[in-house]
């Protein structure tokens, strides 16, 4: 395991969890998960500004503009 996370990485990642955990149904077996992923994304303010975020970061590699190839 190679843990990667720097401190600003769930602000980054909020603006794009936050709509894929809200398609969730209440029936659905995750609901309940996801709901409590949603209360936890409440303590983080959206960085909606991508550019301050280093081309070299890992984050780079799943939000996209990446400079690995």
């Amino acid at each position: 395991m190679f843990n990667s996370t720097l401190v600003y990485e769930m602000s980054i990642l909020k603006k794009y969890a936050e709509p894929l955990l809200h398609e969730i149904k209440k029936d659905s077996p995750a609901y309940i998960e996801a709901k409590r992923l949603l209360s936890f994304l409440q303590y983080f303010i959206s960085v909606e500004d991508e550019d301050i975020i280093p081309k070299n970061s890992i984050i780079k590699e799943f939000i996209g503009g990446s400079c690995f190839e």
